[in-house]
């Protein structure tokens, strides 16, 4: 169906708007014009009616004096048929800061179907509202009392509304990691986990269940559940029951003196799910050095938690994915196959309910039944798992800017208290202070403060912890210290560089290090940039035996344009010096995103007989079902390791069952757009644009966040769509919902060719219809006229409703395609045919 473009309203408005008398003197011998509604209406604006022509709704109240407060609401799709004016459908358009109408006229003005208008061009919905179209401007109102009006309430709470996942659905998230290593004798060693995070939903209520299962095909695998749990957040209050992992227990506030195993119980609370700050990394970052490209294998309780890979330089490690609490892990740092350093490192994840200004204080109470493992302490006596009872109450708010947290608890004869505050001072600095205390003498004292200096050339950070056990509580003694800093000099002068360096001590375990990183550019311009690197890492340790290990680097970065990189330079450790080399070439679109390799050769000290060259290659993919990375390198000393990396999610609601390959929220949308051959549209959510391909796309959202959805045309297509309804969306999403979204799509292709009657005469200046349109012949016949490629029929009807028609081969058009010369099959001769008005347009 034709939509009349802005330039075509502008000219019909100005047209239009000439008076009756001179239209009437310019037009009296024209007898293709018609008067409708004291208008008189040329023979070309007669026939844009008759295709029909979207013009805009506005909301009018009824004492107003003239029209300068109407509000646009949406529009309304007006057609003349057998000379009367129809309204055959109506799209309303949401906007918060516009008023609102009530249920009763929204739902009139949705079911309004092919209704006509009066002779004064009004249309009544009910006694507090009807439509008046002003036909001179081409504007339709909608003339209201206030009694049609929507009361819109201030928010005074952070309270979401009701979800609008109406039916049972579940949102499955996985990540998939595996790593090998072969030694230069063929001895194989597997590493792996595969880790599932289900929620599955009906409206406001959902149940989570995570668990994680370790060396899959393995003689050592074991399978882990984390939680499987009932929650509902709705109104301000939260209520939860069922099994937890004690990592997760930070869920409820800072309880950082329990050991592993699991807690079977409920909690309560007032705390609502509105993050104020973001607590899912460690406040004490975790630094990696990798003198060459590398991985970091991260591990808690001989346990692989996460796999990650970095190239030369320091790396903080990404511990998104690392459960809350206060814990050490073993970093172990892979080169070229070779375990290189292998340190101790603390986790600091406080988890923040959901607390901000002008919120009340949250509090949750919460109890039952926890079952703790084998406790292995550093020093003393091993402790025997066991059960006991639990029961503790948790509080968060905020007191003038300062965020802080309290947890009071009872378990195991022990009664523990636990603090969190963290203290803005002005824009610059942050101190965090953490605190527990336990009834057997066991305490914590943890600081942080971060600062950035003024400016933006600089930022210090400085951590501190010290723990005490006494004769019962299951957790470690700490005594560990860290600083670090980095400096920009760019903000200063352009032609100075960037300094990065830290320090940890870790006292109890009798070890520290200290990394410096420094970048310079060398050159920026047309043909790329240049910089250079060098750095250097020392780690020392005297818990078992004194030992300590330096790694250095020196390199050029060469970055190309169309992603291309280029890395040359200079690493030595263990007593030989290695030349380096790396490649790297990054794509916008398609599977494949980025394709690297790097060469190391040793050139000087002793490599102990192993081989000179040495290597890997990597490549990381993002596919509609899944998306990951897969590296293999070789070492100099022989061996051989891998590793892969596999992430997604899978969303269900009734029949529609859709994979994906992001996995960044445990909730989501199915767009069902039917389309086939892998056609292309984009979706728009909250402003950012989603590719969507084929039939059936799964988006996985953030949960507790409401969503504007848009399926629009997109950029990357040639092919162009109708979306005639359900184009636009709004949707509460909470865990585990996912809603389906079934907009009204038809291909589009436009068409152009010339058609014949059976006896080869032209059809000219005809009026021909398609499933989606109208158009008309030239004086030869030749057509111009966009078509539903689900139906590529074009049709003409002459005498007494007779009918003749030509279906169109366009399978494998795409935008726009010559037909060429087609016959119009039932037209046995064009000549003496009198065309009749037939409404086809769909």
């Amino acid at each position: 169906m034709f939509i009349m473009d802005r330039k075509a309203i502008c000219f019909l408005i100005a047209f239009t708007t000439m008076t009756f008398n001179a239209i009437n003197n310019a037009c009296a011998n024209n007898q293709n014009i018609i008067n409708f509604g004291g208008v008189i209406i040329p023979e070309t604006f007669n026939k844009a009616l008759h295709d029909g022509m979207n013009i805009p709704l506005f909301i009018h109240l009824n004492n107003a004096h003239d029209n300068k407060d109407d509000q646009r609401i949406g529009r309304a799709l007006i057609l003349m048929d057998d000379n009367t004016l129809k309204i055959r459908r109506i799209e309303l358009e949401r906007h918060d800061e516009n008023a609102h109408l009530n249920d009763e006229t929204s739902d009139k003005l949705i079911d309004l179907t092919d209704v006509a208008f009066d002779q004064h061009m009004e249309i009544t919905l009910n006694n507090n509202a009807f439509l008046h179209l002003n036909f001179q401007q081409l504007t339709l109102q909608l003339v209201i009392k206030p009694e049609a009006l929507a009361t819109l309430l201030q928010k005074h709470t952070a309270h979401m509304g009701a979800s609008s996942g109406k039916k049972l659905s579940s949102a499955l998230n996985y990540v998939l990691g595996i790593y090998s290593n072969q030694t230069p004798d063929g001895d194989n060693n597997t590493s792996s986990y595969l880790s599932l995070n289900e929620a599955l939903a009906m409206r406001e209520h959902h149940i989570f269940v995570d668990g994680t299962l370790y060396g899959m095909g393995t003689a050592h695998q074991q399978t882990a559940m984390y939680k499987a749990m009932y929650e509902r957040d709705f109104a301000g209050y939260r209520f939860a029951a069922g099994m937890l992992d004690t990592w997760n227990l930070q869920s409820l506030g800072p309880i950082t003196a329990i050991s592993s195993g699991k807690a079977y119980g409920f909690s309560w609370g007032n705390n609502a799910n509105s993050t104020v700050f973001d607590s899912s990394h460690s406040v004490t970052p975790i630094i990696a050095f990798f003198p060459s490209a590398g991985e970091a294998l991260l591990y808690r309780d001989n346990k692989l938690l996460s796999i990650q890979n970095f190239n030369m330089g320091s790396h903080e490690i990404d511990t998104r994915g690392l459960p809350h609490g206060i814990y050490d892990i073993t970093v172990e740092v892979v080169v070229n196959g070779k375990t290189i350093n292998k340190s101790i490192q603390r986790v600091n994840k406080i988890f923040s309910q959901n607390t901000g200004a002008g919120i009340a204080t949250g509090w949750q109470i919460w109890g039952g039944r926890i079952h703790m493992n084998d406790w292995y302490p550093e020093e003393g006596n091993e402790k025997k798992a066991r059960d006991t009872t639990i029961i503790g109450v948790s509080s968060s708010g905020m007191l003038s800017n300062s965020r802080w947290m309290a947890t009071g608890y009872n378990y195991n004869s022990l009664s523990i208290v636990e603090t969190n505050l963290s203290l803005p001072v002005d824009d610059f600095l942050n101190i965090n202070l953490q605190n527990m205390a336990s009834s057997d003498r066991s305490w914590s004292l943890i600081s942080n403060m971060s600062m950035a200096l003024p400016g933006g050339f600089s930022s210090i950070w400085v951590s501190q912890e010290k723990t005490n056990i006494g004769n019962a509580l299951r957790r470690n003694r700490a005594n560990n210290r860290a600083v670090g800093l980095s400096l920009n000099g760019n903000m200063l002068w352009s032609r100075l560089g960037s300094l990065s360096a830290s320090y940890n001590e870790d006292r109890y375990h009798k070890s520290h290090y200290y990394l410096v990183d420094y970048a310079q550019p060398l050159y920026n311009g047309v043909f790329g940039s240049l910089g250079l690197r060098l750095g250097v890492q020392r780690y020392e340790t005297g818990l078992y035996s004194n030992s300590s290990s330096i790694q250095k680097y020196v390199a050029l970065d060469f970055s190309l344009p169309l992603g291309n990189w280029l890395r040359t330079g200079m690493t030595h450790q263990d007593g030989y010096t290695a030349a380096n080399i790396a490649v790297q070439k990054t794509y916008d679109e398609g599977i494949i995103r980025n394709v690297g390799a790097d060469i190391s050769h040793v050139v000087s000290g002793s490599a102990q007989g192993h081989r000179a060259f040495s290597g890997g290659a990597g490549v990381r993919y993002e596919s509609r079902l899944s998306s990951g990375t897969v590296n293999v390198n070789s070492g100099a000393d022989g061996y051989i390791n891998a590793n892969l990396t596999s992430s997604g999610s899978i969303g269900w609601q009734g029949k529609e069952i859709v994979a994906s390959g992001s996995n960044e929220g445990n909730a989501g949308i199915i767009i069902r757009t039917d389309i086939e051959d892998e056609g292309q549209l984009s979706a728009r959510v909250n402003g950012r644009a989603v590719q969507l391909t084929g039939s059936r796309n799964y988006i996985p959202l953030q949960s507790y966040n409401t969503y504007e959805i848009e399926i629009q045309n997109s950029k990357n297509s040639l092919d162009s769509y109708d979306i005639s309804s359900g184009r636009k969306s709004s949707l509460t999403l909470y865990p585990g919902n996912v809603v389906i979204i079934e907009p009204t799509i038809k291909q589009i292709v436009t068409v152009f060719g010339r058609i014949h009657a059976e006896d080869g005469t032209s059809l000219a200046n005809a009026p021909i219809n398609n499933h989606v349109g109208r158009a008309q012949t030239d004086n030869n016949g030749e057509f111009v006229m966009d078509v539903d490629k689900k139906y590529p029929v074009i049709d003409f009807y002459y005498g007494n409703n007779k009918r003749c028609e030509t279906e169109l081969d366009i399978s494998d058009a795409r935008g726009a395609i010559w037909v060429g010369d087609v016959i119009c099959r039932g037209l046995k001769s064009y000549a003496s045919t009198t065309p009749t008005e037939f409404n086809h347009a769909g």
